[in-house]
């Protein structure tokens, strides 16, 4: 739902409407050089900018619309600001970030927005742990935390290397640690 921003005479009106009833009132908003009209004038234009801002906030509090602060919704969720990539790609690399579940094909997809063929990812151990804060109480994390992910890929060129290992360590790293093994095998 879209914030309406209206012509500057309705606020205007509508701040008039605020003022005293009574003859002296009417008289002065009739000229239109009165302080009370000027008042209303300026306080209308305010009230029209204010809403303006209002619909921008609205548009980039949502990562699929946001133009403004697409860098900072980037840095926020992936660590690193993609600038070089254009606003689509930008914008599904932030949608790929948000879903929460890890699987080899969000890592292909993420391949994907970088050009890097991913050749396969693969667990190469399994998770041996204990790991209780106290006996019998909360495990302090699940098994997730104890896994290694190898990210076997082929890179177009070095110079996206960087950026594509923030976007995927940023997305795992809170549950892998992440080997990048590049050259396909």
């Amino acid at each position: 739902m879209a914030l309406k921003v209206h012509a500057p005479e309705v606020y205007q009106d509508s701040i008039r409407k605020l003022f005293p009833r009574g003859s002296y009132w009417d008289k002065q908003f009739e000229d239109a050089k009165s302080d009370c009209s000027l008042f209303c004038k300026a306080k209308a234009g305010l009230i029209v900018s204010l809403r303006k801002r209002m619909a921008d906030l609205q548009r980039e509090s949502v990562m699929q619309t946001a133009e403004e602060t697409l860098g900072e919704w980037e840095r926020a969720l992936l660590g690193t600001v993609n600038s070089n990539l254009d606003t689509a790609r930008r914008r599904a690399l932030l949608s790929a970030s948000s879903e929460g579940n890890i699987n080899v094909v969000a890592v292909k997809d993420i391949g994907k927005m970088y050009g890097v063929t991913i050749t396969g990812a693969e667990f190469p151990f399994r998770p041996a742990f204990f790991c209780h804060s106290r006996f019998g109480i909360d495990p302090v994390a699940g098994p997730a935390a104890f896994s290694v992910l190898f990210v076997y890929s082929s890179l177009p060129s070095e110079d996206v290397r960087a950026d594509f290992e923030k976007s995927l360590v940023s997305k795992v790293l809170s549950n892998y640690i992440v080997y990048f093994i590049y050259g396909g095998s």
